[in-house]
């Protein structure tokens, strides 16, 4: 039975969590692969794209649509673009998301973006809604080798951050980021979003909060080791296994044993 260490920094996904960009990546990308006569809507809705960087998931739209890897490059210029274009129009905070940054700034915690969108779209996002100047990093999954699943870009903004993975909660709306911070030995705190709701992977997650608002809530809050309950660990030993273009189950590399919650949480598993 181990002590929940405290943490020291929280590293928020983007897209679904922190804004509402599904509306427009919607709208842009349907609209881009329905001018070439594929019609990608009941894909989307599947939620296989979910959390993905935007390189994995025009791979993911060009197998769909029975392309070769090659084909119609200038796709991914285009819908950056016309995403970059309609941020500016329609764009919304989700609940709860300045009372979550609010919570972290009262405890001290430093904080970092971790988002599958191109940088541009990530700056001009958060430019967007202020949140800029909240966070220390700013990480994209396509500056990585690989996206998520992948734990790369998560691990690259614990480094900026200058905390150790061990001491970083991840906050994530989509099952393959979840995956991503526990890959990268860090606690994650699901607050799913669209086809994720009620997904039995995210029993994989340290805590399931209907909003980000719950951040700040006292099961949240032990589970961080942020409070005066000491958090006990159950030892579930969760595996995680990561592979290019899918995501292993059994046998993955990384155990959830030791270090667990003090207090119930929707869906808790044990933490890294």
């Amino acid at each position: 039975m181990t002590p929940v260490e405290p943490v020291r920094a929280v590293i928020f996904d983007m897209d679904g969590l922190l804004v509402d960009t599904a509306p427009v990546w919607r709208q842009v990308g349907n609209s881009a692969f329905a001018a070439l006569g594929v019609d990608v809507a009941p894909f989307v809705e599947t939620g296989a794209v979910m959390g993905l960087s935007m390189e994995d998931a025009m791979a993911a739209f060009r197998t769909y649509a029975g392309w070769a890897p090659t084909d119609h490059p200038e796709l991914e210029a285009g819908i950056e673009a016309g995403v970059l274009a309609a941020i500016r129009a329609q764009l919304e905070l989700k609940p709860g998301a300045c009372e979550a940054l609010d919570f972290c700034d009262e405890h001290g915690l430093r904080t970092a973006v971790a988002s599958g969108s191109t940088t541009a779209i990530i700056e001009a996002v958060l430019a967007r809604v202020g949140l800029r100047a909240r966070f220390t990093a700013v990480c994209s999954s396509s500056d990585e080798p690989l996206g998520k699943p992948h734990p790369g870009v998560f691990l690259r903004a614990a480094a900026e951050l200058g905390v150790p993975a061990r001491q970083c909660v991840v906050v994530e709306d989509a099952v393959a980021g979840c995956i991503a911070a526990k890959a990268a030995c860090m606690r994650v705190v699901a607050v799913p979003e669209g086809p994720a709701v009620g997904d039995p992977r995210l029993a994989i997650a340290d805590a399931v909060l209907a909003t980000l608002a719950e951040l700040a809530g006292p099961a949240a809050r032990a589970m961080l080791g942020l409070c005066g309950e000491v958090g006990l660990g159950v030892g579930l030993g969760v595996g995680v296994g990561v592979g290019v273009g899918g995501v292993g189950g059994a046998g993955g590399g990384v155990g959830g044993a030791g270090v667990g919650r003090a207090s119930p949480v929707r869906s808790p598993a044990a933490a890294p």
